[in-house]
C-alpha cells in the first residue's frame, strides 16, 4: 500500500459538530485502551488532549495491526481558547515495550493501545481520546464540500517532473490525497510533507467551518462510520466539536517534533532532540 498523509481536523470539527450533532451513536472502541480519564470535556476548565492516528488500510475492521502512517495530537485549552495541532514524525525513534524502534510501529505491534501508551511514556502527557482514520475519508470528504483551496509557495517536484506548480490550487479529493502524500520531492522529506499536512489541515479547518458546510452533514456519516474509529462518545464529541467551532484557525498552533534524520544499523530513523521537544511540550501544554 501506499503510505499516505491523513487530515484529522475535519473528523473533530464537521463529524464533531453536525454528524454527531444529528445523526450519530455513541463512540466505539474495539479493543481494551488505557486513556486518562475523568476527563469531562463539557467542563469549562478541562484542557482535552486527542491522539490522532491515521492508518493505510481499508476498513477500520482490519487495521489493529497496521503501521500508524501519521501521528498527531490535537489539543484544545477552553480557558484560552487555544488549538493545537503537535505532529511525531512517524520514523522518530522511541521506545516500545523496553526496546527502540520507529514510533509508527507501535499500533502495529499493540494497536491504539500501545500507541497510545508510547505517545504519553514519550511527552510526558495525558492522552484523554483517539480517533484513528483510514485515509479513504480524506478523499470523500474533500469530494463532498467540492475541493480546498491551497496555496503552493514553489513548484513542488519529483525529479523534473511538477506534481504542483507554484500558486493557489483548487485540490479534489484525489489531488488532495497526492499533496498530502507527496514527500520525495523535500529535502527533508517527512518534515516537508508534515508542514503540507498542517497548511492543509488549516485550509481544510476553514472551509469546513463554514455555515454552508452543514448541508453536507448527511454525506459525513457513512464515511464516519466505515472509516473511523474513536473512544470518544457522543456526549463528548459533541461538547468538544462546538466548542472548537469557535477557534480561530489563523490562531492555530501547528509545530513538529524537533529532531534530524539518522541510520542507525542501516534503518533510517528520526533522532529526536530530546531539549528540544521538552520545551515544546512545556510552550504547548503547559
Amino acid at each position: 500500500m501506499k503510505r499516505v498523509g491523513l487530515i484529522f481536523l475535519i473528523l473533530i470539527t464537521v463529524l464533531g459538530i453536525y454528524t454527531y450533532v444529528l445523526f450519530t451513536k455513541e463512540g466505539t472502541i474495539d479493543e481494551e485502551v488505557t486513556l486518562d480519564k475523568p476527563n469531562k470535556i463539557s467542563q469549562e476548565d478541562t484542557r482535552v488532549n486527542v491522539l490522532l492516528l491515521g492508518v493505510d488500510a481499508r476498513d477500520v475492521r482490519n487495521i489493529n495491526r497496521s503501521r500508524t502512517d501519521t501521528i498527531m495530537i490535537l489539543s484544545f485549552d477552553p480557558k484560552t481558547n487555544d488549538t493545537s495541532i503537535l505532529s511525531i514524525p512517524r520514523d522518530s525513534r522511541v521506545l516500545i515495550n523496553g526496546r527502540y524502534d520507529k514510533i509508527n510501529h507501535a499500533h502495529a505491534y499493540g494497536g491504539v493501545n500501545l500507541a497510545v501508551e508510547t505517545v504519553k511514556n514519550l511527552l510526558d502527557i495525558p492522552i484523554h481520546h483517539y480517533i484513528r482514520v483510514n485515509f479513504e475519508a480524506v478523499e470523500k470528504i474533500v469530494d463532498t464540500i467540492g475541493g480546498v483551496s491551497v496555496y503552493i509557495p514553489s513548484d513542488m517536484k519529483e525529479g523534473s517532473r511538477v506534481v504542483f506548480s507554484k500558486g493557489e490550487h483548487l485540490l479534489d479529493g484525489k489531488k488532495a490525497l497526492e499533496f498530502v502524500r507527496f514527500r520525495k520531492g523535500y529535502t527533508d522529506q517527512d518534515i516537508g510533507r508534515t508542514r503540507a499536512q498542517q497548511q492543509f489541515m488549516q485550509a481544510l479547518f476553514k472551509k469546513m467551518a463554514s455555515p454552508s458546510s452543514i448541508l453536507n452533514a448527511p454525506k459525513y456519516l457513512d464515511v464516519f462510520n466505515n472509516y473511523v474509529d474513536t473512544s470518544m462518545s457522543k456526549k463528548d464529541i459533541m461538547s468538544l466539536g462546538l466548542r472548537l467551532k469557535d477557534a480561530d484557525p489563523n490562531k492555530m498552533k501547528n509545530a513538529t517534533l524537533p529532531g534530524r534524520p539518522a541510520y542507525i544499523n542501516n534503518i533510517s530513523y528520526y533522532i529526536l532532540d530530546e531539549d528540544g521537544v521538552k520545551a515544546l511540550i512545556s510552550e504547548f501544554y503547559k
